[in-house]
């Protein structure tokens, strides 16, 4: 999957990576970080809100409670993550690069960054290997 980076998921969306893998990435990042509350904010992008819904499904079907902070910045989110007790985030951006670009910057408890060697390589692997994804007993609820 080309859009793995280093630091963070990215690419031009529908070509790279898709609504699928935003709800294999949100479905499996509860469990990778022990995260039973997740804080999600994302850009104003034109994909942005399909990423988010899809982000979001797969978050709480995996059980999961987020909290949704909507339109943010990634400084925003970073706040949030290290003083609100979350062990995990996502903010959904492609920062600098162009228009038809999106992606997801993952963190984990003290807003450490979740990178390949950190966590995104194994995110990868499972969606890569075709893992299922079923859905826990009790799903997570969205709070705004």
């Amino acid at each position: 999957m080309g859009a793995f980076h280093a630091y963070d998921i990215r690419g031009i969306y529908n070509v790279d990576f898709n609504k699928e893998t935003a709800y294999k990435v949100g479905f499996f990042l509860p469990e990778l970080l022990s995260a039973d509350k997740v804080l999600v904010g994302r850009d104003a992008r034109v994909s942005s809100p399909e990423i988010h819904e899809y982000l979001l499904k797969g978050l709480t079907d995996a059980g999961a409670d987020v909290y949704d902070i909507g339109l943010s910045t990634t400084p925003m989110v970073y706040f949030g993550t290290a003083n609100y007790g979350f062990k995990a985030s996502v903010q959904i951006t492609a920062s600098h690069n162009p228009a038809e670009y999106n992606g997801m910057k993952v963190s984990r408890e003290n807003a450490l960054p979740v990178g390949l060697d950190t966590g995104l390589g194994q995110i990868r692997d499972w969606i890569e290997s075709g893992r299922e994804c079923v859905p826990a007993a009790v799903k997570g609820q969205v709070h705004p």
